[in-house]
């Protein structure tokens, strides 16, 4: 019943919206509609629930950012819920369809950096031109690029290696870096936790650089206070794996199983968290 009538919420929502853009209207709902919806989402800890509803949010964004296609703020809203969904999808094993969903949530980051002075043809630029633009960027923008190069590597990462993706990568790497530089405490430390996660998936000898995933991942730890939960994931399933450490890898897996829920904004990223580490731990004997 609770299922349904969320559903439902969603479904009203989203007519109320339509009905609002279309007279042109879309800045009167933006803030007071889906700022309180997105933080609703964040702190709902039935993933099922969130996979049932999230079409809805998206449908509406969708038709927000097409009546109004440079709004920043709705894109970087896109940017996140594609993302977040595909993780959702794929972690339920709808492969196909996470990646799909995780080419919108590309599409959109792009679009966000595109909102940038120097990042408006970012698809073009070389490394060097990609790094003299993002010397240029504010402190008060770092949300623009962390949440693009979220949304960015999201899409790279279910491309299973294809050339052209993985291609992306280095220019995903240097608006993390460049996030670090205007706030590494931005989103619970999110960019040491994707560097950890890029410098530890790959053996030394393929240009992994272990000692520095492991840096960047302590650092994590101490910025969101272990309390961001997927942080210990990724440690776990990139740095640990690659160093076949086993007692390592066990530790931060049990942790995360072991910390209570509680009600946060971060309380459905922390059940993914704890779903994602039942499946680890079952799998340790295949990794070790």
């Amino acid at each position: 019943m609770m299922r349904k009538a969320t559903i439902s919420i969603f479904g009203n929502v989203l007519l109320t919206a339509l009905l609002l853009f279309s007279s042109g209207c879309t800045s009167l709902i933006v803030n007071p509609l889906l700022d309180p919806l997105t933080l609703s989402l964040e702190k709902q800890t039935d993933l099922e629930l969130l996979r049932d509803g999230a079409p809805s949010l998206l449908l509406l964004l969708d038709g927000l950012i097409a009546n109004d296609p440079y709004n920043e703020r709705l894109l970087m809203t896109a940017t996140k819920a594609y993302g977040a969904y595909a993780t959702t999808l794929y972690e339920d094993g709808q492969v196909e369809r996470a990646v799909i969903v995780s080419t919108k949530a590309r599409d959109y980051s792009i679009r966000l950096l595109n909102q940038l002075s120097g990042l408006e043809r970012i698809s073009g630029q070389t490394l060097t031109e990609l790094e003299l633009a993002l010397a240029k960027i504010a402190p008060h923008q770092v949300g623009h690029l962390f949440w693009s190069a979220y949304g960015w590597a999201t899409w790279i990462q279910y491309q299973e290696g294809a050339p052209a993706a993985m291609a992306d990568l280095p220019m995903v790497e240097r608006i993390m870096l460049r996030v670090l530089d205007l706030d590494e405490s931005y989103y619970h430390g999110g960019a040491h936790i994707f560097l950890g996660s890029y410098y530890g998936s790959r053996p030394q000898m393929y240009g992994g650089k272990l000692e520095e995933s492991r840096k960047h991942f302590e650092r994590a730890l101490v910025i969101n206070k272990r309390l961001f939960l997927l942080t210990q994931v990724a440690y776990a399933r990139t740095y640990a794996r690659m160093m076949f450490d086993r007692e390592l890898y066990l530790r931060l897996l049990t942790e995360v199983n072991e910390q209570p829920l509680t009600d946060s904004n971060i309380a459905s990223s922390n059940k993914l968290a704890k779903v994602m580490a039942e499946k680890l731990i079952d799998q340790v004997d295949e990794f070790f």
